[in-house]
């Protein structure tokens, strides 16, 4: 199961929170997930390529997803369906969580960050 949004549904990118605005040529996929037992078998980097295919759809030329950086799996899916590193976010929690601050640092061109391998 993964969603594709569009920057036409910036408004409802930023109620569910932890998101940059998307730019006009920008989509967000997200909730990447597979079952446990179909793990493993490429279903998930499969499924994004095709999906992120679709963001043209969209009007979009580029297709962001957050993935958190202890989660290796994912993360090596991500890289088989063509995605690289272009985006790091900052959670900052504050007064015992009621609140939060979200920030996203863009990496540099040559940050060898962008290239690592998972």
């Amino acid at each position: 199961m993964q969603w594709l949004f569009g920057a036409a549904e910036n408004q409802f990118v930023r109620r569910m929170g932890g998101f940059p605005e998307l730019g006009k040529q920008e989509a967000l996929l997200e909730n990447a997930y597979t079952p446990a037992k179909y793990r493993g078998l490429g279903i998930m980097s499969a499924a994004m390529a095709l999906i992120a295919e679709r963001a043209e759809d969209l009007g979009a030329k580029d297709v962001l997803t957050f993935v958190d950086l202890n989660n290796i799996a994912s993360l090596k899916g991500c890289q088989r369906a063509g995605f690289f590193p272009h985006l790091l976010h900052q959670k900052v929690q504050i007064g015992f969580s009621a609140f939060a601050r979200d920030t996203f640092e863009t990496l540099a061109a040559d940050d060898p960050r962008r290239t690592m391998t998972f």
